[in-house]
Formats: C-alpha cells, structure tokens, sequence
C-alpha cells in the first residue's frame, strides 16, 4: 500500500502491518463524518448566481438535498453559511493528513532504524568480534572457566555472551560468561533475556521470536545497544 506525505506530496510504500493499522484508523475516522441530524432551511444562491431554498447542516455546514419551492417568506430566512461547510472539510483534511504522516513517519523510522542498525550497529559488532581486543577478552573468560560452561559446569565452553551490552568494547569480565552450546541456546531463549524484551510485547514495532522491526535486530539488541531503543525503550510505539 502506498500513502502520500502530506508534507511534500510524495508517496512511499507502508509495510503490511502498518497498512492493516491505517486502514483501521482511516475506517474509524470516515465512520465520524457529520450525518446531518440537524438541519435548518436556508435561503440564498446557488453557483449561477440564482436564488435558491434549500436545507442546510448546522454542525458542518454542507447544503443538503435538492432545491425546494421558496416559501412566501424567503427572504426572511438566515443565509446559507458556506465558511462553515469550508472549514469542516478542512478541519477533515487536517484528520486525515494527521493519520497518513502518522504512518508515513514510522515507516521512514523504520527505515532509517534498519539502515542504522545495518550500517552502524551489526557491522561494527562483527569487527569488533573479529578484533585482537575481542580475541584477547574472549581468551582470559575461557582460562577463567578452565574451558567448562559456567551455565552448567559439565560440557565444554564454547561460546563467549554477553551478559550486558552497557561496556560494549571494553566489557568488564564479570559481564561476560563462557557457556556450552546448549546453555548458550538457553539463555537467548529465557532467563534475563526474556524479562528484558517482554516490556516489547505491546510495541507496534515487536514482532514473533523477539525480533525488532523497527531497528531490524533481536529486541534484546535494539534494548542493550546506546545507538538503538536503549533500555529506556525510545522506539517504543503502543500497538493499539
């Protein structure tokens, strides 16, 4: 689906979700045009210059229904108040321009996000991995272990994590445990990581697995890296 930037007129392509979320607002803000409950007949023109009687709505102004016979004492009715119908449909075009950069604007986050997270986020986190300082880190929390998992002190260490990003580069060693396959499979799974993104659950941007869309990464990522939502949760975006 495509909407228009109000802004400069541009149109961009929404993802699915959000175009699912627009039609929603767009069909509750259509379902609150005027029903014309309240009308009074009014005397005036029409746009030939020409006299005419018709009904007019008091809340948003539009002329409604045909024209009528002029009643003997036309003239002595109120005027037909056409300001009032212009800033009605104004004031609708205002709504509506509201919805659509409301949409336009998360997904050009979204974008932006995920071109952050790609360029900054994930490549310097792979070189840093693939860095001395990583390599020489890595080494002294295995000699620490004496090659065991520290999740379950039985099978052999084979990974390095993160217990937190907050030092990311220059972890503490305590921020970092050695874990065995399994444990390591385990702690991604549940435990610290869990509580952590289950504050996503009422995020638009949460999606299955406990992956971020906005920033395109885990959430756990997006939450424990400065550069991204940070614990302080700035993505964040109530579903409903």
């Amino acid at each position: 689906m495509r909407l228009t930037d109000p802004r400069n007129g541009k149109q961009l392509t929404i993802d699915m979700d959000l175009a699912q979320r627009w039609a929603k607002e767009f069909s509750d803000h259509s379902q609150q045009e005027c029903d014309h409950e309240r009308q009074e007949l009014r005397h005036g023109t029409n746009k030939g210059g020409h006299p005419v009687t018709r009904m007019q709505c008091l809340d948003c102004g539009l002329r409604v229904g045909n024209a009528l016979k002029a009643p003997p004492n036309a003239d002595e009715l109120p005027g037909f108040d056409d300001a009032m119908h212009d800033a009605y449909l104004a004031t609708r075009k205002a709504a509506k321009e509201k919805i659509d950069l409301k949409y336009v604007e998360i997904q050009l986050r979204r974008w932006k996000a995920k071109e952050k997270g790609d360029s900054y986020y994930s490549q310097a986190h792979n070189a840093y991995l693939a860095s001395p300082e990583w390599r020489d880190r890595r080494q002294r929390v295995m000699e620490r272990a004496n090659g065991l998992c520290e999740g379950c002190r039985l099978a052999p260490a084979k990974e390095v994590h993160h217990l937190s990003y907050e030092h990311w580069g220059h972890e503490f060693l305590f921020e970092l445990v050695a874990l065995c396959d399994d444990c390591h499979d385990r702690i991604h799974a549940k435990g610290d990581h869990e509580a952590l993104v289950a504050g996503c659950s009422g995020c638009l941007h949460a999606s299955r697995g406990h992956y971020c869309r906005l920033y395109d990464v885990p959430m756990v990522t997006a939450l424990e890296a400065d550069e991204l939502c940070t614990l302080d949760r700035d993505g964040f975006e109530p579903a409903n």
